[in-house]
């Protein structure tokens, strides 16, 4: 008896051994990724706004202080002055036109990023001082901020393939 008194002592002391080596899995905060989305929604659109106004101070303002714009044939604009300073300088351009729209904005569960695509239109003038107008879709990177709200962390327009034409 007292052999099977210890075998289940020594189950016993396996299992307890067993359980305080699993991981303790802390509570998920539960986050209101449809919240987030709406709001990285309506940033877009006052985002989209500041650039139809040419309003780069506030364009600028929708970026991290660490955030990049990666733009075609271009050095990366890297932190706010430099984008600052770099869309201020695109909307001197008299033909400047430049339009976007979110087609898609995903929040991550821990609800700290966020990424957004969709498409835009941007007029600039060509070497004839003439409107030429480049479309293409983008993929931005929204980060949350302490004060929860959303900054833009990296910014990457892509243009359209020109159109060749079909010879008939």
């Amino acid at each position: 008896m007292k052999r099977f008194n210890r075998l289940i002592v020594l189950v016993a002391a396996l299992a307890l051994a067993a359980c305080a080596q699993q991981p303790v899995e802390e509570p998920v905060e539960q986050v209101d990724t449809h919240a987030d989305e709406a709001a990285i929604h309506a940033a877009v659109k006052e985002w989209s706004a500041s650039a139809q106004a040419k309003d780069a101070d506030t364009f600028a303002s929708f970026y991290a202080e660490d955030g990049i714009l990666m733009l075609e044939d271009a050095p990366d604009a890297h932190g706010i002055e430099a984008l600052r300073e770099g869309i201020g300088g695109m909307m001197q351009d008299p033909n400047f036109d430049l339009s976007f729209e979110a087609d898609k904005v995903v929040v991550s569960r821990s609800g700290d990023l966020a990424y957004e695509t969709g498409t835009y239109s941007l007029t600039m003038s060509d070497s004839q001082e003439l409107p030429a107008t480049e479309q293409g879709h983008y993929v931005v990177v929204w980060q949350k901020q302490a004060d929860g709200g959303w900054k833009v962390v990296v910014d990457a327009p892509v243009s359209d393939p020109p159109e060749v034409p079909v010879a008939e």
